[in-house]
């Protein structure tokens, strides 16, 4: 409960509390003497009604609401509405093999020219379940969206891959790095996409920029101009997996918010725990990009979208 006599100076600068009800007609408060009510205020107690009589008396309280809050409606929350949880490890060697049987369907990726097999893949992806459920549940969207993404970028991390990632160390060191001193065709390169769900430094900086300045994570904005700066992101989701993968949600707040430094886009609903499949399609089109393989690929990740949520969704309702 808020206390009406310190509210004039409850702005809840760390954002802890997303509304507020004001207790105006709680003993040893002070009421309406002078107070401005708070910003977030979303139920207010202004008089105490009794009712019936006898040892049947009792009383209770009259609130006003401000719209801010709707209240409690059920107690049982709509499946759509439900917070992902943590992975439940019955259900690994179903969701691999559903998931390795689809992309072997599909022929993706093919050839000899990657560098992990696909239960690398989603080990990979799952090890980090802890950290792609924390951020599908404070972002408010499907955990199935981060491993989307994850998995399919994954899957096709190739040796050109490699081979680029060396050419970046390369470009900001002026050295090859030990793993890459084998490779055929280094050649310097200020930034690539790298990485478990392959983010460049550049997109890395913009997406999180976004999201520092629209409140939903703290740090410092960074220039994505910056050579300095795009060096030490790439280092970041080169080498850090967790890190890699926490920059997912932010990649696709930033998409839907229109991609802003980068190729534009028609801003659209951030991701939602009911988002439809044509809002899912979208953020899957732009995490790649833009133009007809994007379209095409994101085609192919829907039935992959389908198989993580399958198995989300099962976990969380039971």
């Amino acid at each position: 409960m808020t206390n009406p006599d310190t509210r004039s100076l409850l702005k809840d600068p760390e954002g802890y509390a997303d509304t507020s009800f004001v207790s105006d007609m709680s003993s040893g408060f002070s009421g309406n003497l002078g107070y401005t009510m708070p910003e977030n205020w979303a139920f207010d107690q202004i008089a105490t009604k009794t009712i019936g009589s006898g040892d049947s008396k009792i009383e209770i309280d009259n609130n006003i609401a401000s719209g801010r809050d709707t209240g409690q409606g059920d107690f049982y929350p709509a499946p759509s509405q439900k917070l992902d949880i943590g992975f439940n490890l019955s259900y690994w060697s179903a969701l691999l093999k559903e998931a390795d049987e689809y992309m072997a369907s599909i022929g993706r990726p093919g050839g000899t020219g990657y560098v992990y097999t696909r239960q690398q893949c989603l080990e990979t992806i799952m090890s980090a379940d802890a950290a792609i459920s924390s951020a599908s549940r404070r972002y408010r969207m499907r955990k199935a969206l981060i491993q989307t993404s994850a998995f399919w970028e994954f899957c096709h991390y190739s040796y050109k891959d490699v081979v680029e990632d060396a050419g970046v160390v390369l470009y900001h060191t002026g050295k090859i790095p030990d793993w890459g001193k084998d490779l055929p065709g280094v050649n310097k390169l200020v930034d690539s996409s790298t990485g478990v769900a392959k983010v460049s430094g550049r997109t890395c900086i913009l997406s999180r920029n976004n999201s520092i300045r629209s409140g939903l994570l703290e740090g410092d904005i960074l220039d994505a101009t910056s050579e300095r700066d795009r060096w030490a992101m790439w280092q970041k989701v080169n080498q850090d997996n967790v890190f890699n993968l926490s920059t997912i949600p932010h990649l696709h707040i930033w998409a839907a918010d229109g991609k802003a430094g980068d190729h534009a886009e028609a801003p659209i609903r951030r991701p939602a725990l009911d988002y439809t499949d044509t809002e899912t399609f979208e953020i899957l089109r732009r995490y790649q990009g833009f133009g007809d393989q994007a379209i095409f690929d994101a085609k192919l990740r829907m039935p992959l979208y389908a198989i993580f949520e399958k198995y989300n969704r099962i976990i969380r309702e039971s």
